[in-house]
């Protein structure tokens, strides 16, 4: 709580900013590559929170295991065309 937001890692300041955004009410979330640079218990702790948030998540991401616990479709580019997939 005392620590300067400059002094925490990158996990600890995606966790502030989604908490943050989270207290403020936001319904829609748009994330790009939000668990790149994560370590295995920080990742742990964004998914949990991710998927504790009531709104949609708009996510800019490569992680399959991500994708495949969190996404419910996939909009993929591929030859210059828009493919979108349902995933349920």
């Amino acid at each position: 709580m005392f620590t300067p937001i400059g002094n925490l890692s990158y996990g600890e300041r995606a966790r502030l900013v989604l908490a943050k955004l989270v207290s403020e009410k936001s319904n829609v979330l748009i994330l790009d590559e939000p668990i790149n640079h994560l370590d295995i218990p920080s990742r742990e702790r964004f998914e949990a929170a991710l998927d504790a948030f009531p709104g949609t998540i708009l996510v800019a991401a490569h992680d399959r295991a991500f994708i495949q616990q969190f996404a419910t479709r996939v909009w993929e580019l591929q030859d210059k065309r828009l493919e979108i997939r349902d995933l349920f």
